[in-house]
């Protein structure tokens, strides 16, 4: 029994060493030594390949080398032709960017010119009308000018006084005496004591101001205007300026 024990014991103490041994030769550690000290044991002679024969050159005949490349003739392989475009974009012209930028700018400044010039027309026409209209015209807001025909239209866009004035200084007394009525309606229009208006007419304003304080001096210039106006008969200056103090004194009072 001691015996065997004995034989077990030296195998287990020589193991290691055969490992180590193996270990030594294994084709890991072969692999990162060269062959002679991987292999010691083995005789190693280097490769050394033999030598090269020299290459002869041989001429080649005319009539060989065409013979030879008879067969190789790329002259028919020509690239394909592009197929025609359309008949309209061959004779679309060719666009040059330069020249349209050139030919707009052109035109720019030929309406900026005609432009300039328009204004300055205009301009001066405006001012010849201005220099060559009389400076007594009187004109409304909606652009008409006042007249003594349309002074009932404009009564309250208008210097009636001017009027008056110039009627008196050519003695036109009928037109003084109506002008002086005008002034009357505009008076009492101003101080709400009628509402004026272009369709109404003179009996109109006579019923408004029958209860009016001034009521009964209204209806008395109304009828001497009427008389004057309408009655197609010649008023003399004695008769106007009798008239007169009746129309100065209404619109005194009002």
């Amino acid at each position: 029994m001691e015996k065997v024990n004995y034989k077990i014991l030296i195998l287990l103490m020589l193991f290691p060493v055969g490992l180590f041994a193996q270990s030594e030769t294994s084709p890991e550690i072969a692999d990162t030594l060269s062959y002679t000290e991987a292999y010691p044991e083995v005789e190693y002679t280097p490769y050394v390949p033999p030598p090269l024969e020299p290459v002869e050159i041989r001429p080649v005949k005319k009539e060989q080398w065409a013979e030879a490349v008879r067969a190789l003739d790329y002259s028919k392989d020509e690239p394909a032709k592009p197929k025609e475009t359309k008949s309209r974009e061959r004779q679309m012209p060719d666009f040059d960017p330069l020249a349209w930028t050139s030919a707009t700018q052109g035109l720019g400044i030929l309406l900026q010119m005609l432009a300039v010039l328009a204004a300055v027309a205009a301009i001066a026409y405006g001012i010849y009308r201005m220099l060559k209209a009389p400076r007594n015209r009187l004109i409304a807001r909606d652009g008409a000018e006042i007249t003594l025909e349309n002074l009932d239209d404009y009564l309250h866009e208008t210097d009636l006084d001017r009027f008056l004035r110039e009627a008196l200084e050519k003695a036109d007394f009928p037109v003084a005496i109506r002008l002086y009525y005008l002034q009357v309606i505009k008076s009492l229009s101003e101080k709400n004591a009628i509402k004026w208006s272009r369709e109404k007419t003179n009996r109109d304003y006579l019923r408004e101001t029958r209860e009016y304080r001034l009521g009964e001096q209204f209806r008395a210039v109304t009828r001497a205007y009427e008389r004057v106006w309408y009655g197609n008969q010649p008023l003399s200056a004695g008769e106007f300026y009798r008239l007169e103090p009746q129309f100065k004194g209404l619109l005194g009072a009002i």
